[in-house]
């Protein structure tokens, strides 16, 4: 016979505080503090029940789904839209909402209830100090690596928004990267999203993960360089384009990139040239306006055009009838035209032309690169 699970309970100061704090107002919200507590009560009151319901039963089957009552969610969901705000997110962690998430995570059989306080404590680690708070505490990363596991879409997706907004500060990113290290799951848990997911937000926060990951992490880049992971990479990918999704795509372009100038990853891309050119050419036909793209994205086609350049001349194929060759000139008249035209401003103006940055500079140099070794080929 198993023990009974352990309900969720309230720390000590959590119960103290709770008497003294009445009415008293977050911040300058509208939000009392004594509302946020009858929230986290009722979240852990929730749990309880669920335990409650199980006494004596056996063990639940992982496909079993308990329903989260309507006006619990509705309240916890007023609490994740509020947990946004610094003086809510402070208060939460202040009165260690962090341990009470945590335990109820753990019995929990309820995945909207895992959801939202996982997504609460996303939106808590969107400020800095909070990132590191948060992700010291090694029971959150090992529960972050755990439910990557899972199959529930929107849980995962809190997941993966959490992780990557704590990779995305400079200070909590070393500790996401040791807890993926040390887990035997995480790789595999984002794989089997790449492959199976048709869920388009899932699939582009997953690429941000891996993006702000391999570009950190040389060791880790080169545990991804195998045959399932890059088919994985394009099979998100191509759905992704075939949705219209384009601007989801600038993490896949990016990784990749870096994945090709860190490892010999090539080999495994090469096999898949001529996805990957029907890639940039849907990326391509898919940005608004003239042939060059908006400023933001700049970065990114400099990633691509690179990348398949290089694959272009690692194949030494043959090309004829070449639209990607045209496409690529057109948008480097384009930069061309733009360059012209902010020197010839900035002249008039006797200003330095500060918009000619290192992002132009990567893409002048890519397309030159490309049109150079596609014009070889069709000469060739």
């Amino acid at each position: 016979m198993c023990e009974p699970e352990r309900n969720p309970s309230p720390p000590p100061e959590f119960v103290e505080a709770k008497k003294s704090f009445d009415a008293v107002r977050i911040g300058d919200t509208v939000f009392s503090q004594r509302w946020v507590f009858q929230c986290l009560l009722k979240a852990i009151k929730a749990a309880e029940n669920e335990n409650a319901s199980r006494e004596g039963e056996e063990l639940p089957s992982e496909e079993e789904v308990v329903e989260l009552d309507r006006e619990i969610e509705e309240e916890l969901c007023t609490l994740w839209d509020m947990a946004a705000n610094s003086d809510v997110a402070h208060f939460l962690h202040e009165f260690k909402a962090l341990e009470i998430f945590l335990q109820i995570v753990a019995t929990s059989k309820s995945p909207r209830l895992v959801e939202i306080l996982i997504g609460i404590l996303g939106n808590m680690a969107v400020f800095p100090d909070l990132s590191l708070a948060l992700s010291q505490e090694e029971s959150l990363l090992q529960m972050a690596m755990q439910l990557l596991g899972g199959t529930d879409t929107p849980t995962l997706l809190q997941v993966l928004r959490l992780c990557h907004t704590c990779l995305s500060n400079e200070e909590s990113l070393p500790l996401w990267l040791q807890a993926i290290h040390t887990s035997d799951s995480c790789l595999s848990g984002i794989t089997f999203i790449l492959e199976n997911s048709i869920n388009e937000e899932l699939l582009k926060v997953t690429l941000q993960v891996l993006d702000c990951v391999l570009d950190e992490d040389t060791e880790l880049c080169a545990l991804c360089v195998n045959e399932n992971f890059v088919e994985a990479l394009f099979t998100a990918a191509c759905y992704l384009s075939s949705r219209g999704k384009y601007d989801s795509l600038d993490a896949f372009w990016h990784l990749l990139h870096v994945m090709d100038f860190e490892t010999d990853a090539k080999k495994f891309i090469l096999p898949r040239n001529e996805k990957l050119e029907s890639l940039l050419v849907d990326w391509l036909q898919g940005q608004e306006g003239s042939p060059l793209p908006a400023r933001d994205h700049w970065r990114t086609l400099g990633s691509a055009v690179t990348l398949v350049s290089s694959v272009r001349q690692a194949t030494g194929s043959q090309v004829k009838d070449d639209g990607l060759y045209g496409m690529l000139k057109e948008t480097f008249s384009a930069l061309q035209e733009w360059l012209e035209e902010t020197q010839s401003s900035s002249l008039s103006k006797l200003q330095r032309p500060e918009s000619i940055d290192e992002t132009f500079h990567l893409l002048h140099s890519a397309l030159e690169q490309a049109l150079s070794v596609s014009a070889k080929e069709c000469t060739g």
